[in-house]
């Protein structure tokens, strides 16, 4: 009969779990060769039968004789086989021992694919070990160490010693190395119906097989042995389809689970927005605190980090949140000391220093609204200003920009003015940390996901000059008698040292210059004239020549800080970010650790922060 399989519809390639597949009955595919017809075959065990005479009771065998018998089946010997053992003396019949082989190589294989071992070559190794133990010797053998003993062979073949055939009924005088022979064609041996992998359980000698497939067999051609298997045929696969049925709807339920998740995060992703301040507060936090998480889920921040405009808007809001924060901060507490003046009025505390507390708040929340109105005013690009030009003075340039600028000069002066020269020094430092070495690092790591290097946003120059000046102009107004000469003298003579003499950028901090860019070579000298023509007339020049100098220095380390601090988090950005690759593809499950650099510089950040908030804004 034909061989029936069982095929889902695709052929034999992988099945796809994401859409049910149909069954089909076909025939079997021209590269499976079909079955045989059914046949009888022989009964194992032969000798558990009462019917069967073994050979102690039939023969009684000479001592010489028992060199004939196969050590593994204790039969006689048709082709003699030797292990290829040098110290073994056992034989075997040829597919005795190559079936041994065959059963050990099997059973090695089942145990390899079973493993869950990691190591690939040991794996192979072992599956390429196609060998055995001999069961006399324990010798390792292979399929070429079996050799035939050529002259056991002879014995047999030339040996006159006859046995009666074992199975009752048949008398038959058969030579030692054809028993084998004679047993595939006596009549008497016990056989099992060719039909009883299909439920017949009748077992017999061969002699009666044509009798039990003729009045007998359920399964023959006047039995309802074929009605019964249809039926049983029927029946199972009615079980079968119905629990394939079953696996469908699972399967189909998973995937609607599965699609309405993806919808949930396809929304989550379309709502991600560089001006939502939750948005970035979560971008935040993973690329600095998860890093390994933030670069395996960096489809999630894609409406982000792929877009160099929303990078961009990212880097304008961390520059200029700590500003905004501290004039948060100083306006909250003259807020509160106008509602409650009392509450502070104590010791020196005077009605004119607490009006200069509340104008100073008031004058820093006008200029945070300026500044902010800058971004409003132009929102040509978040990494680009518009540019003006004025008639006759001079070229084309981004006014907005400077106005900004000042705006944050001013803001850093009156909070060196709010805080006293000490605490502000401290606040500085603070401020430039939040504002340069964590901007710097978080605009690295979005670099470093999104594959591409993003435009300097363009509140850096505001910021960056706001942080310089803002330091120099509070140390001229505290330090020194003549402040706006002083100030001057040193932006004049550090241009000048920067047309003049080649030194390190970071000396000069080039990029943050704005508007004293546009002083030429004639503006700096004649400036330089007018202000070295002033000290000459000055009674105290030798002091404001020794304020002048250390203003020169104070300017130059401020632009050293500004360098330091953003190398130095481009820096720890790009070494967390190799970690966390690495980390990602050598151990994929400690990903979901958090980075201790990024906890570090974010800890350290907010830190700050809250410092400059409630520390420092403390009244003594």
């Amino acid at each position: 009969p034909p061989r029936v399989m069982f095929q889902q519809a695709g052929g034999g390639g992988p099945t796809n779990n994401n859409q049910p597949q149909a069954i089909h009955i076909r025939q079997s595919s021209s590269s499976i060769p079909p079955y045989q017809p059914l046949t009888a075959q022989p009964l194992p065990n032969q000798s558990n039968y009462d019917d069967v005479i073994s050979n102690q009771n039939n023969l009684q065998e000479p001592i010489d004789l028992k060199k004939f018998e196969c050590s593994i089946c204790f039969e006689y010997m048709e082709v003699p086989v030797r292990c290829g053992g040098e110290t073994c003396s056992s034989r075997f019949c040829a597919l005795c021992l190559s079936r041994v082989l065959r059963e050990e190589i099997i059973n090695r294989n089942n145990r390899n694919n079973t493993n869950n071992n990691n190591n690939t070559e040991d794996s192979s190794a072992s599956n390429n070990n196609q060998s055995a133990k001999c069961p006399h010797c324990r010798t390792n053998f292979t399929k070429n160490d079996i050799q035939v003993d050529l002259l056991l062979q002879k014995q047999i073949n030339d040996s006159t010693n006859t046995i009666t055939c074992p199975f009752k009924g048949c008398n038959t005088e058969v030579p030692i190395g054809q028993l084998k022979q004679h047993e595939e064609s006596c009549p008497y041996i016990r056989m099992k119906c060719r039909y009883a992998e299909w439920g017949c359980k009748w077992t017999g000698r061969k002699m009666d097989l044509p009798s039990h497939y003729d009045t007998e067999c359920d399964f023959g051609s006047s039995g309802p042995g074929l009605t019964n298997f249809i039926e049983r045929y029927r029946k199972t696969v009615e079980h079968d389809h119905r629990h394939q049925i079953d696996q469908h709807r699972s399967q189909l339920q998973g995937m609607n689970q599965m699609l309405s998740m993806q919808s949930r995060q396809v929304m989550m992703i379309k709502s991600r927005n560089a001006s939502d301040i939750l948005d970035v507060m979560a971008l935040l936090y993973h690329a600095c605190c998860f890093t390994g998480r933030f670069v395996l889920s960096r489809d999630l921040w894609s409406t982000i980090l792929m877009k160099q405009g929303c990078r961009a808007t990212l880097g304008n809001m961390l520059l200029s949140f700590p500003t905004m924060a501290l004039v948060a901060s100083v306006s909250i507490q003259g807020f509160c000391l106008l509602q409650h003046p009392e509450a502070y009025a104590f010791g020196t505390e005077t009605f004119w220093h607490i009006a200069d507390t509340v104008l100073m708040s008031s004058m820093m929340l006008i200029l945070g609204i300026l500044y902010i109105s800058c971004f409003y005013i132009d929102m040509k690009s978040p990494y680009e200003w518009s540019l003006f030009s004025v008639k006759n003075l001079c070229t084309a340039q981004p006014l907005i920009r400077d106005v900004a600028a000042v705006c944050i000069t001013m803001i850093y002066f009156l909070a060196f003015e709010h805080f006293e020269f000490i605490r502000g020094v401290i606040m500085w430092h603070a401020l430039a940390f939040s504002t340069l070495l964590y901007t710097a690092f978080v605009m690295r790591m979005t670099d470093k996901v999104s594959g591409s290097a993003s435009p300097q946003p363009r509140t850096w120059s505001v910021i960056v000059f706001g942080l310089r000046y803002g330091l120099i102009t509070s140390y001229c107004d505290f330090q020194v008698e003549s402040p706006v000469t002083c100030f001057f003298g040193v932006v004049i003579c550090m241009r000048l040292l920067k047309l003049m003499m080649k030194l390190p950028d970071f000396i000069f901090c080039e990029s943050s210059e704005c508007f004293f860019k546009l002083a030429n070579p004639v503006i700096l000298v004649g400036g330089a004239a007018v202000w070295l023509r002033y000290l000459v007339q000055s009674d105290t020049w030798h002091d404001e020549l020794f304020d002048w100098f250390v203003g020169m220095l104070l300017l130059a380390y401020a632009n050293f800080i500004v360098y330091a601090y953003s190398m130095a988090g481009d820096k720890l950005a790009e070494m967390s970010y190799s970690n966390a690759v690495y980390i990602n593809r050598a151990h994929p499950a400690a990903s979901q650790y958090p980075n201790p650099i990024g906890c570090i510089v974010f800890g350290i950040s907010n830190f700050l922060l809250v410092g400059v908030a409630f520390l420092l804004n403390a009244r003594y």
